[in-house]
């Protein structure tokens, strides 16, 4: 996934914005994808996620322009607020699994 466009502008006051977009149709097959995922991990009859024991199994797929934003929010990387942000019905649509985490 790639970020389209990015404009980077400096205000009277010195600070720099940075402004990026990306590709509404990756984000769509992005949220396609994760749904056809959810549905083939339906069928193994769990309702709730189950992870295993070395925590390498796939949970969400975010697009990019997301990931910056919880950069600078401080969520990425931070694992209780990650849990929190992944369990929100809001974001469902980039989980890749049912049940919650």
């Amino acid at each position: 996934m790639s970020i389209i466009t990015t404009q980077i502008s400096q205000e009277s006051d010195g600070s720099i914005i940075v402004t990026s977009e990306q590709d509404t149709n990756e984000i769509k097959n992005l949220v396609t994808g994760n749904n056809q995922l959810k549905l083939e991990s339906g069928r193994s009859g769990r309702n709730q996620y189950q992870g295993d024991s070395k925590g390498e199994h796939r949970v969400a797929r975010i697009p990019l322009i997301l990931v910056e934003t919880m950069m600078r929010e401080g969520v990425w990387g931070d694992q209780e607020r990650m849990r929190h942000w992944l369990n929100d019905p809001d974001n469902a649509p980039f989980r890749t699994t049912r049940g919650k985490l």
